[in-house]
């Protein structure tokens, strides 16, 4: 009788401790969801070994990148450096009002 009862309480314990699981998870997918919808397209620059990278990148509000596109890699020495990096801006500009108009889903997602 002892041993079906402590078998018993570990299986009612694993039921619990699975469905605890299960929703912990769907609560975590459902924010990445909403964080996803709210996130827009923007313009990012940055320096990376030597270079200045001007990028359109997928931003929620809480700032991480969900997705980039690289429009433009310019030598920190390119005596061009400045045409270069305003065409690339522009360029990621009018990419990001593009993009945002066409929605935000990520590659292999599904609404």
């Amino acid at each position: 009788m002892r041993a079906l009862t402590l078998l018993l309480a570990v299986g009612v314990t694993l039921v619990v401790a699975v469905s605890c699981y299960f929703l912990l998870a769907a609560i975590a997918g459902r924010r990445s969801r909403r964080a996803t919808r709210a996130a827009r397209w923007q313009v990012l620059h940055y320096g990376r070994n030597g270079q200045t990278v001007v990028a359109v990148g997928l931003v929620p509000p809480d700032g991480r990148v969900l997705d980039e596109h690289v429009v433009d890699r310019i030598a920190d020495g390119d005596p061009e450096w400045s045409d270069r990096f305003l065409r690339a801006r522009e360029s990621a500009e009018e990419r990001a009002y593009h993009l945002n108009g066409g929605g935000t889903h990520l590659p292999g997602q599904y609404t």
